[in-house]
């Protein structure tokens, strides 16, 4: 009992330590940065209507237009070295909270983008429609920094069911489980989106067939960045020699690719 109640005062002690709506310059004390998210601090909560108008104007010149033009010449700099240096296909993860000027400098420099269907590129979705991106994009239903297609699935019943609705054009109720059909049914999707790339985790193809999912989906998250002590311990619980002989699983993703127009003999 007294580690756990320990345990909670240290976490308070740092959650009151965060809890700073203005960060002071290190080099000059007169001057302050306003923290990023400023409005969930308490300190922000407590002020009055004014002072928060005021504060939160500060707040969205500092992040998000002041530094734009820095951002831009910063990009020109030290991409074109990046690209010059490698024969590699380069890819941004443009993904999330990023500025303006990220898509505009990719399109200039030929950047191939990054496109997550549960993460939408525009505002007003909750699902990406892959078959509305464009060339220079490389499509995935999830990756290895988010939770597999299964666990995702499986996370949350009012966004499965909405998922189930808007983008499998069901009204009936989705299953608890991400089945094969569904796999195959997203995996389809992005496999015949127009994106230069199509790429899938394995825990995804895997899948596919039920024999690859007696596990539970969420062992099969290789990285969580929100955990900093969740490593990437990820392991395929069969081994390749036995996925090479699994002709079913193989012809489902042949054929899937051979549909799709992406096989070329």
């Amino acid at each position: 009992m007294f580690v756990e109640s320990e345990e909670k005062l240290r976490r308070k002690l740092f959650d009151l330590l965060q809890n700073v709506a203005l960060i002071k310059d290190p080099e000059d004390p007169r001057k302050f940065y306003p923290r990023f998210n400023v409005e969930d601090t308490t300190g922000f909560m407590d002020l009055e209507q004014h002072s928060q108008n005021v504060l939160k104007r500060l707040y969205y010149d500092y992040y998000f237009h002041r530094q734009e033009g820095l951002w831009r010449d910063n990009a020109f700099k030290t991409l074109p070295v990046l690209l010059n240096s490698s024969d590699m296909l380069a890819c941004g993860e443009d993904l999330g909270l990023i500025p303006s000027c990220v898509h505009p400098v990719m399109q200039e420099l030929g950047l191939v983008g990054l496109r997550i269907q549960r993460m939408p590129s525009e505002p007003d979705l909750e699902f990406d429609i892959p078959s509305q991106y464009n060339y220079m994009t490389v499509c995935a239903p999830s990756c290895h920094d988010c939770s597999t297609l299964r666990a995702w699935w499986e996370e949350d019943e009012e966004r499965r069911h909405r998922f189930f609705q808007a983008v499998m054009g069901s009204d009936e109720l989705p299953p608890d489980q991400c089945t094969p059909e569904i796999v195959h049914f997203v995996l389809r999707q992005h496999v015949e989106a127009p994106s230069m790339w199509s790429i899938f985790p394995l825990q995804d193809l895997l899948a596919l067939k039920e024999d690859y999912t007696t596990r539970p989906a969420v062992e099969e998250t290789i990285n969580d960045p929100t955990n900093p002590k969740h490593y990437w311990r990820y392991r395929v619980h069969v081994t390749m020699g036995s996925l090479l002989n699994d002709k079913d699983l193989t012809k489902t993703i042949k054929d899937l690719v051979r549909g799709s127009g992406r096989f070329y003999p």
